[in-house]
């Protein structure tokens, strides 16, 4: 099984003692959701609320935030500064949590590559950045490795940029000297590092050499939080990371970390400043501080803890399904550079009637309505999440569980 940090920790460095943070809290797997609330606007709206088994998916609303992050959050909605300032404190305390020179909050990964891509195009130039995303007397190319084409890559371009593809060494080389390029790119996330024709080392040092400035797309490589801390180790003048899923903070915010000068450029390009490609991505001061404080806690929390508690949650589940003929329950820890942990359910479909997609399907429309992991992202296999279960409903999804099996024998 692959260590879920082989990459990040083959280049990382260590982090200077005065950043580190020792002390461990217990991560909270399952959540205490309020009993009442003075309205049902799910039921006044007509929306069917659903019991989220499947994890932190953006279909399905992302993870929950943390409590210390709705606190900060709430904080922000009632005490006011201005922005500016409130950004620059905010990314210097970001950037000294995670040891890098410059941090700051974006509006999502997303927004955070456009940013990244407009910051090496303009370089802080007032003229190009009103401009974007007209990109005349500029660099503008982005180079990708073929084999990190991907959905999002098209963010790359939303800023006047256009991808040159590269397939090896002499084809990056190629597109350095012959090109037009302002930005080498490379994607970590769901990445195989044996499948690349040029290694991450060889393509920085590459980059070093032509002073070309790179972009890591880290979005979806948390939890744990420590990733971030890592990531920022490897050598790129940008890193990216979603706000939400893994770090629990904001949904729709993000991290744009790295090289002081860049991180301006971008800010330079994004909200607040009225004429800026960026304007309408901007971030609201209440998810500044949410931001901040997801990554503190986050690099705080004990995985061990968190695998402990949602253990427990599974066994709890087990405990309702156990004795279903020919029904095989399994937690596995799904690792790479992000590891999760799952139950996995299997049954033997001569004696019990029902495909994969069919049992998704009942859970989906039944009542309570379940959703469980996407089948597209476990192989085909039925896996469920305990990261976005709230207390007791665990015992809900099993009991469920067994009746749409049960029923099918």
């Amino acid at each position: 099984m692959t260590n879920r940090r082989t990459l990040l920790k083959a280049a990382a460095l260590s982090i200077p003692a005065s950043q580190m943070i020792t002390t461990p809290v217990k991560a909270q797997a399952v959540y205490q959701t309020p009993k009442t609330f003075k309205r049902d606007y799910f039921k006044e709206l007509g929306v069917t609320p659903f019991i989220n088994a499947a994890g932190g998916y953006s279909a399905y609303g992302g993870a929950r935030m943390r409590p210390e992050v709705a606190e900060a959050i709430r904080y922000g909605t009632y005490n006011k500064a201005k922005v500016s300032d409130l950004h620059n404190a905010v990314g210097k305390r970001i950037a000294e949590l995670v040891g890098c020179e410059a941090a700051m909050v974006t509006s999502g990964a997303t927004a955070s590559m456009v940013l990244g891509s407009a910051a090496c195009m303009t370089r802080g130039d007032k003229e190009k950045i009103e401009m974007l995303p007209t990109t005349t007397g500029m660099a503008n190319e982005v180079i990708i490795q073929k084999n990190h084409r991907y959905t999002y890559d098209r963010a790359l371009i939303a800023a006047g940029a256009v991808l040159r593809e590269v397939a090896n060494e002499a084809e990056l080389i190629d597109a350095i000297e012959n090109g037009n390029p302002a930005m080498m790119f490379w994607l970590l996330a769901n990445h195989n590092p044996a499948g690349d024709n040029i290694p991450m080392d060889r393509y920085l040092e590459i980059a070093g050499q032509y002073n070309i400035p790179t972009f890591l797309d880290g979005a979806t490589m948390t939890p744990p939080a420590s990733n971030v801390v890592d990531a920022c180790k490897l050598g790129f003048d940008m890193v990216g990371f979603s706000g939400g899923k893994g770090l629990r903070g904001p949904y729709s915010a993000g991290l744009l970390l790295g090289n002081a000068d860049y991180i301006a450029h971008a800010r330079a390009n994004n909200s607040p400043n009225s004429r800026a490609l960026g304007r309408g991505m901007k971030v609201a001061p209440e998810e500044y501080l949410g931001m901040m404080v997801a990554l503190e806690v986050g690099l705080k929390a004990s995985q061990e803890d968190d695998f402990k508690e949602k253990r427990e949650i599974f066994e709890r589940m087990i405990t309702e399904i156990g004795d279903i003929p020919s029904l095989k329950s399994e937690i596995i820890v799904e690792e790479g550079m992000v590891a999760e942990m799952y139950l996995d359910l299997e049954w033997d479909q001569n004696v019990i009637k029902l495909t994969p997609e069919d049992f998704v399907n009942y859970l989906a429309t039944g009542t309570p309505s379940i959703r469980i992991r996407m089948l597209k992202f476990s192989g085909g296999r039925i896996n469920f999440s305990a990261t976005v279960l709230s207390a007791g409903q665990e015992i809900t999804v099993g009991k469920r569980v067994r009746e749409v099996l049960m029923g099918q024998i």
